[in-house]
């Protein structure tokens, strides 16, 4: 073994053990600046992740696809812990500064980044394809799949964008108009 090959191999683990001690955190942007908060974290050497969707813009009978972020308003930074100047994200320009709670700053299950970067199509855009098309009709009896396992039945009233619908649920005795992901919804 060369001395560029023992080198080569004492650097990877130090590497994938710097990876392994990074965290996600949610950065708030000012309206519509993630793409130049992005670029300017970027130049401090901080890894991004801005996640974007495929929007319709109609305007003056014009319709355009254009991309705009996932998240209005946010941005995702892998920080590890020498990283993690609050100040300095704080004062970024384009930026809002982290998420928080008082001194708390929480961070992103890596789960939600990785199922996030999963939906993303060859384009770098995530990709709403695999959403479930609305076959349900106004009136029509659905349940709600809500986290674990647990179901509520309500009654489908109209579908809301691409991925939503609006559903009366009855909660606390009385009947509630709730919005709610397309792919919680199945037939009752």
């Amino acid at each position: 073994m060369s001395v560029d090959e023992t080198e080569q191999n004492a650097i990877k683990p130090q590497f994938m053990e710097h990876m392994v001690d990074r965290e996600w955190y949610a950065i708030r942007t000012k309206p519509r600046q993630e793409d130049v908060a992005k670029l300017n974290y970027e130049k401090q050497g901080l890894i991004t992740y801005l996640p974007k969707i495929l929007t319709v813009i109609r305007h003056a009978r014009k319709v355009r696809q254009v991309p705009r972020p996932l998240f209005p308003g946010y941005l995702f930074l892998h920080l590890s812990p020498e990283e993690m100047r609050w100040t300095t994200i704080s004062s970024t320009y384009g930026s809002l500064g982290p998420v928080r709670f008082g001194d708390y700053y929480p961070s992103v299950p890596n789960w939600i980044i990785d199922e996030i970067r999963n939906r993303e199509d060859e384009k770098g855009l995530i990709s709403l394809s695999n959403y479930k098309k609305s076959d349900f009709k106004k009136g029509d009896k659905v349940k709600v799949s809500l986290h674990h396992y647990e179901e509520l039945e309500g009654i489908f009233l109209a579908k809301r964008g691409q991925d939503r619908a609006v559903v009366l649920l009855n909660i606390l005795k009385r009947q509630t108009k709730t919005e709610v992901p397309l792919t919680n919804l199945k037939a009752a």
